[in-house]
């Protein structure tokens, strides 16, 4: 069945959910992942589909938690069984559902909140992507020549808020013309398409246009604005000698080079390039919702069994991933005596390696000398994780493209499966050690450098790409110097938003830009950074970190990266353990230290602290439960949380931070870069404290990148 007769059913109430199916689950990054697949037409796999009666089920229909009334549906339907999640999120992509403006509040309330979003197409490509839209000479051809991955980074969507009907693409969104009068519907399309146009995002939500298939649909007003926009800038190029004539026009018009002085002929060969362009985004865009959607479809006799065909049905399988199918690859004789492929990583992951002295540089107390990078969770019930395979995947096909230090061609798509599939079987086998190696250094200064526990806890997993590449040089790995330089770009980049979005390019142009800096002695390219430290806005300002920020929701990635910097400083625990002060390691808490308290010896573990109890706010009649629930809640801010031992932190949780700093000493407060001042009962209180908290932290990690700069 085609995607739009699905979406046709369901506003007709033929297609349902019955009651006992589990709510919308998916957040906003699974259903960019399967827009990508589907937009790129692969398959997205099958519907399991139940016929029936309306008596049958209690029904809700898709998108929306409440259940539907009996006048809502028809007496014969389909009841979803399996596929809520896809469709749903699949419905929402492409359909207006604020489209009644006088009630679209009401539909804002009703509807799932991940769903509350409006998706778009962005055209124009960044530096480094690949031009999936022919943008730049108005050439397009179908998205089925790419991998999901490629287009995953031209999807964007667009949070909408009930107060925020200033923004575009709010429904609430209702400007007045120079005599102060509210827009019409058609001027007002007119408006937002040169909105979205000069943005170059093409609305996806208009695409099924069921109702008003006479009316020119939003999508297509701003793909003609996009074209018209492009037209001028290709023709201004030309002018200034920066794009060929010819070049751009033959396509569609093989004579031109023949009449160029033709001013007629040659303005419809730039009105026909413009016009193809257009036909063909549009095309392709609206059979979208012709693609296929296979149906499993069972008889209403199946009924009595529905419920038990749907929890089977959703206990899941296993895929086979790029991972295994590089371990086939690597299956060969002559190196079947060292075992699979899977075997050599999971033994060097299990042994010690020496560490360099100048990864240790700067520790107080012992220094670490061998490192063993199962200790960083790379294995997992036996098997090698999910994050260490990603990485392996990542840098063994950048090393078997290109050697080191060669990096003019580097692109993104040497990170992507199907560079990653193209290698053989010598390539695989022949780059493994140098990668492990890469890897294990790199395992190493994530966690005695940057206070990283856990490999799983890395803020954003591609920013191990540049460390590793750096770390395959033993020169680096031997200089003080250099690795300052990668720590230095390391929290620049993380406090100052280079990887919030567009990650694959972001790490490949850090590659380039770290090597040229560390090996040739150039300009650091990341200095620029600096002033955004805890103060990009939107990502990790003050604003954001108090919670205060109602368009932008905190990033776990950078609450880690709070906590994993003031680790990496080894601050002192809050409490002394057998009359003595004790540091924390992150390469100790990651080996399982263990420590005597009395006559026990315990794992010396690591909590996750508030460091104004949930619990010293319960008096102004919120419950800790309450608060921890609420994500908005200024003690919920990362600002308000600290690494502290378990042992100190059972001592200490029920007490008020005023009366168990009476036992923390001035070292171990600085260390967590906490202010000295007291802390009343209240909300203001808290946020005034917490605030200077911000400006502690942003004082340490920028003096800290001075010293690490050199």
């Amino acid at each position: 069945m085609k995607l739009r007769e699905l979406f046709e059913k369901n506003d007709d109430g033929k297609l349902v959910l019955p009651d006992f199916q589990r709510d919308f689950e998916w957040a906003k990054e699974k259903q960019k992942s399967l827009l990508s697949s589907f937009l790129t037409l692969l398959p997205v796999g099958s519907l399991l589909i139940l016929e029936g009666k309306k008596e049958d089920f209690a029904a809700k229909k898709l998108c929306f938690p409440t259940a539907l009334t009996p006048e809502e549906r028809k007496d014969e339907c389909l009841y979803l069984l399996d596929g809520q999640q896809r469709i749903s999120s699949l419905k929402t992509i492409f359909s207006d559902y604020y489209k009644d403006k006088e009630h679209w509040l009401e539909t804002w309330d009703k509807i799932y909140t991940d769903l509350n979003n409006r998706w778009f197409l962005r055209v124009k490509p960044k530096p480094n992507e690949t031009d999936i839209f022919g943008w730049e000479k108005l050439r397009f051809n179908s998205f089925k020549l790419y991998e999901p991955v490629e287009v995953l980074e031209f999807i964007e969507f667009r949070k909408v808020y009930k107060t925020k009907v200033n923004d575009w693409f709010n429904p609430g969104y209702s400007p007045k013309d120079d005599d102060g009068n509210v827009l019409g519907p058609n001027k007002l399309k007119v408006n937002i398409a040169r909105i979205a146009a000069g943005a170059s995002l093409i609305p996806l939500y208009s695409v099924f246009n069921r109702n008003n298939k006479e009316d020119k649909p939003l999508h297509e007003y701003v793909i003609d604005q996009i074209k018209n926009n492009r037209i001028e800038e290709l023709k201004a190029a030309v002018k200034d000698g920066d794009m060929d004539i010819i070049d751009l026009l033959e396509p569609v018009d093989p004579l031109i080079s023949e009449y160029l002085t033709d001013e007629e002929k040659v303005r419809d060969a730039w009105s026909t390039l413009g016009a193809k362009w257009t036909e063909k985004v549009n095309k392709y865009l609206n059979e979208l919702l012709d693609q296929e959607i296979p149906l499993i479809q069972l008889p209403s006799d199946e009924i009595s069994r529905a419920i038990s065909i749907f929890e089977n049905i959703n206990e899941g399988g296993t895929d086979l991933n790029t991972f295994d199918l590089i371990v086939a690859k690597a299956a060969r004789s002559g190196y079947s005596a060292e075992g699979s492929l899977s075997q050599r990583i999971l033994k060097l992951l299990e042994e010690e390696n020496q560490l360099s002295e100048a990864v240790c540089s700067g520790i107080l107390g012992d220094k670490p000398t061998l490192f063993k990078a199962s200790n960083m969770k790379t294995i997992v019930d036996n098997k090698i994780s999910k994050s260490f395979k990603e990485m392996y995947l990542n840098l063994l096909s950048v090393f078997s493209h290109f050697e080191y230090g060669n990096l003019e061609e580097l692109k993104v798509d040497y990170i992507k499966r199907n560079r990653i599939l193209s290698l053989n079987f010598e390539q695989i086998n022949n780059n493994t050690p140098l990668v492990l190696n890469s890897l294990i250094r790199s395992l190493a200064f994530l966690n005695i450098r940057l206070g990283i526990t856990d490999i799983n806890k890395l803020s954003y997993d591609l920013m191990i790409l540049p460390i590793a590449y750096l770390l395959s040089d033993d020169e680096v790995w031997e200089s003080e110097s250099m690795l300052n330089k990668i720590e230095y770009w390391y929290w620049a980049s993380l406090f100052g938003g280079s990887y919030r979005e567009a990650q694959n390019s972001q790490s490949i142009k850090d590659i380039k830009n770290l090597h040229s800096w560390i090996k040739n002695s150039s300009t650091n390219k990341f200095s620029y950074l600096t002033e955004k430290i805890l103060n990009e806005e939107g990502y990790s300002n003050k604003e954001v970190l108090l919670l205060k920020d109602e368009n932008s929701e905190l990033r776990g990635s950078l609450s880690l990266g709070i906590l994993q910097y003031v680790l990496s400083k080894q601050p002192k625990d809050f409490l002394l353990l057998n009359e003595q002060e004790i540091r924390l390691n992150a390469w100790e808490i990651s080996a399982g230290k263990k420590v005597t308290r009395g006559d026990e010896s315990i794992i010396f573990e690591l909590h996750d602290h508030h460091i104004i109890p949930l619990g010293d706010a319960t008096s102004i009649d919120e419950s800790s439960k309450k608060i921890r629930s609420n994500k908005k809640h200024v003690l919920n801010s990362p600002l308000n949380r600290t690494y502290i031992s378990s042992v100190a932190n059972l001592r200490i949780r029920d007490k008020s931070p005023n009366k168990y700093f009476e036992y923390v000493n001035e070292s171990s407060k600085w260390g967590h870069c906490l202010p000295d001042t007291a802390i009343d009962n209240n909300s203001t209180s808290y946020e005034e404290y917490l605030g200077n908290r911000y400006t502690e932290l942003r004082k340490e990690i920028k003096k800290e990148l001075e010293r690490l700069e050199g």
